[in-house]
């Protein structure tokens, strides 16, 4: 039973594992330079802006942030240093600046 158990549980955490990692095929990252050109190409919100406002709003440290297409849909990734020391990544739509999601990192 207890085998039964042990297997169901990690039967579980690999399909949470394989699932995580389809949302990371899903999401493509953009150089400096194609960043630039979506910006000017889709008329999106500047990312220094985006990302200081989105630091004050986190209540955290501002360390970085990059243009992503993630499920079809243009966004801002913010890597943001949190009071705690943890880092939080903050996930924005580029072209209305509204938060979509966030992610801890241990």
């Amino acid at each position: 039973m207890k085998v039964l158990a042990l297997a169901l549980v990690a039967w579980t955490l690999s399909c949470a594992l394989a699932a995580c990692a389809d949302q990371e095929r899903q999401r493509v990252c953009f150089s400096a330079q194609e960043t630039r050109e979506k910006i000017r190409e889709h008329k999106l919100s500047e990312p220094f802006r985006v990302l200081k406002s989105t630091a004050s709003q986190m209540q955290a440290e501002a360390i970085g942030v990059k243009l992503c297409r993630w499920k079809e849909e243009l966004v801002y990734e913010i890597s943001l240093l949190r009071r705690d020391g943890h880092i939080l990544h903050v996930f924005v739509n580029a072209a209305d600046g509204h938060t979509i999601g966030s992610r801890n990192v241990p």
